[in-house]
């Protein structure tokens, strides 16, 4: 990354497309001014709304340095299957394992339905007639024992190409070993069809067949959607004069160039959700909250992710939704379906719902006055007084509270409630949904949550996070300086990132130690000079190891983080020790007279910025009292409470609950027994009794 320049404005800008929204955050890097911006995010073209709020904004192009960009792009093509006409190349008698994945269902209100389907036989990201058995064939050891059928890839593109088919995966069994057989019919499939989107499992060469196969179909699926809304953007931003660096968020928790994340278009996926917990990493560094839960809440979902001692959470395996997972290093973040819009209904039961379906950006909740007329989240809290008509979104959005509580009515009338009663119980079930979501990552993993804080950003985390933090038995709740666009400011103090991985497969023992040593520095050489093709000296890369390790007999690995320094026997038994001791710690158990696999090795290479942004915000010399609303909170009506504008809190000074405070793009609820103050960097610290 480049460095800032001390004689002229030089700004960085983070910018996350959202489900609703799209954020706008600048930084100058010289004399830490911020500047904040939403535009209404344009699903169908995503690059406009972009464009349009880099207009709007009041920054001269020619002093923007860095954009630093998370998009939804690729995420919202799987989720609507609205991504490109993809093919399958598999082994001979595999072409099904999309379908098949790992013979599990999802516990939920399915779970005894005879008439389920897996996810991907219900909405295939690839038609089984577009999924072609070729003859070959690699042994667990990676040896030739059939040899690759050349005329039947060159058939299976003749017929891909009469049936228009745009993007096609090539995953066959055991490749992670060796290539040969996926790199011939690669080059098969770019001589008979040029114009193919192409991509084999060297996107990221590991074990997990299923896993694997989903990845690569999922970056073929996604790829020529991704790969043409970068070129778009690109091509956007040079039409107004931008002549700086462009990097894309992804999934590992770092950022790269067009040209790089290009290669692997499934790895940007949620890049936005992944620039919220970078922001969150960045939080536990340098205050004295080292344990966050943190909680993202958006127009169109929640996502929440599990900080410890200031690290990076990372996992091996995620999912887009049941079945559909793949596997690479990522960031752990979980959605669920409650966000400021989800829409409130009852299911066939009569039972009431917020989500997963949401009245997004357009026509957006009723209150928008936007044409919506089913009743969302962000409804219910105009009508409980906790959004503020007139202070909505600094004022530029007048919320209309009677056309709010006429969509409440809707449901409210089914159930014999009242429009205010309604509203209070949606409210209730979408923080209890989003507290039972940080569960699922927390308390059910073993994970003691009594020493963490809840970090609340996004719209409308703010205006949950309370209630979520009591529902959790949490002591403290932090709201950043500007948490409706943190996810865009976390984009910011994001460090350039590669990742790459293989799997050995081999007995981890004190006499692997020279061999899995030059393994290690391979990779860490093909990571350099991924690093050097995107303008990173050498001197500012550091390496981060980590190994996937089971007992042997087991299915399912475990990702272990490796410190950097030559392996030795005296380490290679420090990290048999390790593995015994992450299966008492997990598990319960260890068994150390069984063999330990080693499956995968990783390899990270992180070069960081020069300097990190701040988000603090200056408070302003005027009185915070804005007035008073009614509130209901939990069937109590609280009348005359005082509403505050957070930007002219004092630091310092206390706000005792229950009370509003607002700012231009989130709303912060305190409850009775809550109090706020505002710290030296500008967070809303917030202590629960």
């Amino acid at each position: 990354m480049t460095k800032p320049s001390d004689t002229k404005p030089r700004w960085w800008l983070g910018i996350d497309v959202g489900g609703t929204f799209t954020d706008f955050v600048a930084v100058d890097t010289g004399t830490g001014e911020t500047r904040e911006h939403k535009v209404l995010t344009t699903a169908h073209a995503q690059e406009l709304g972009v464009l349009q709020g880099l207009r709007e904004i009041g920054i001269p192009i020619e002093q923007i340095e860095e954009i630093v960009h998370g998009h939804t792009a690729g995420i919202n093509a799987v989720l609507s299957r609205r991504g490109a006409h993809a093919a399958l190349l598999a082994t001979d008698g595999h072409r099904d394992l999309l379908d098949i994945g790992r013979m599990d269902r999802e516990f939920g209100p399915r779970f005894y339905d005879p008439t389920w389907l897996r996810p991907h036989q219900e909405r295939p990201i690839i038609a089984r007639q577009d999924r072609y058995g070729i003859t070959e064939r690699i042994d667990y050891n990676g040896n030739e024992l059939v040899p690759l059928d050349e005329a039947s890839v060159r058939e299976a593109a003749r017929r891909m190409r009469a049936e228009g088919v745009r993007s096609v995966a090539v995953c066959f069994l055991n490749a992670y070993l060796t290539d040969k057989h996926e790199q011939q019919a690669v080059e098969i499939l770019r001589e008979e069809c040029p114009d193919l989107y192409v991509q084999s499992s060297a996107v990221y060469p590991v074990t997990k067949e299923s896993e694997r196969t989903t990845t690569v179909a999922l970056d073929a699926y996604v790829g020529p959607i991704v790969t043409g809304y970068l070129r778009r953007l690109e091509n956007g931003l040079a039409d107004i004069g931008f002549t700086g660096s462009l990097w894309i968020m992804t999934m590992n928790g770092g950022v790269g160039s067009v040209a790089e994340t290009a290669k692997a278009p499934v790895f940007q996926l949620v890049s936005g959700p992944v620039g919220g917990v970078s922001g969150a990493v960045h939080v536990a560094r340098t205050s004295q909250h080292a344990n966050l839960l943190t909680v993202d809440v958006g127009g169109t979902s929640s996502d929440v992710a599990v900080v410890r001692s200031g690290a990076t959470p990372l996992t091996d395996l995620w999912s887009v939704e049941h079945g559909l997972t793949m596997t690479m290093p990522v960031v752990d973040v979980t959605s669920v379906g409650s966000g400021a819009g989800s829409i409130i209904h009852l299911d066939s039961l009569g039972t009431l719902r917020v989500g997963p379906e949401s009245a997004g950006s357009s026509p957006g909740p009723a209150a928008y006055g936007r044409g919506g007329e089913r009743p969302t989240l962000t409804d219910a809290c105009v009508a409980l007084g906790i959004l503020q008509p007139e202070q909505f979104a600094g004022g530029a959005l007048k919320l209309d509270r009677a056309a709010a509580e006429r969509a409440l009515s809707t449901v409210s009338e089914q159930l014999g409630m009242t429009v205010t009663g309604l509203a209070d119980g949606a409210y209730r079930l979408a923080c209890s949904e989003i507290a039972g979501s940080i569960r699922s990552i927390s308390t059910y993993r073993g994970v003691d949550i009594r020493e963490f804080s809840l970090l609340a950003f996004g719209a409308a985390g703010p205006m949950v996070a309370v209630r979520v933090a009591r529902e959790l038995g949490l002591r403290s709740v932090v709201i950043p300086a500007g948490p409706g666009e943190y996810s865009a400011f976390g984009l910011l103090s994001s460090d350039l990132r590669s990742t790459k991985a293989r799997s050995p497969m081999m007995t981890l023992s004190p006499d692997s130690a020279s061999t899995l040593e030059h393994e290690f520095r391979e990779l860490e050489e093909s990571v350099r000079a991924d690093l050097r093709r995107q303008g990173v000296e050498e001197s500012r890369v550091a390496f981060e190891r980590a190994y996937n390790a089971m007992y042997a007999g087991q299915t399912w690995d475990n990702r272990l983080p490796l410190e950097t320094g030559e392996l030795s026997a005296e380490r290679i038994q420090q990290m048999i020790a390790d593995v015994h001791e992450f299966y008492r710690a997990r598990y319960g158990f260890s068994a150390e007279e069984l063999p330990i696999m080693l499956t995968t090795i990783e390899v990270s290479g992180v070069a960081r910025r020069h300097a990190q942004p701040r988000m603090a915000k200056e408070t302003a010399e005027a009185d915070p009292l804005l007035g008073h609303t009614t509130l209901l909170l939990d069937g109590v009506e609280h009348p005359e409470t005082p509403v505050y504008q957070r930007e002219h809190l004092p630091i310092k000074h206390e706000v005792s609950g229950p009370a509003v405070v607002v700012e231009r793009y989130a709303t912060t609820l305190l409850d009775a027994g809550s109090t706020a103050q505002v710290d030296e960097q500008g967070s809303l610290q917030i202590a629960l009794r």
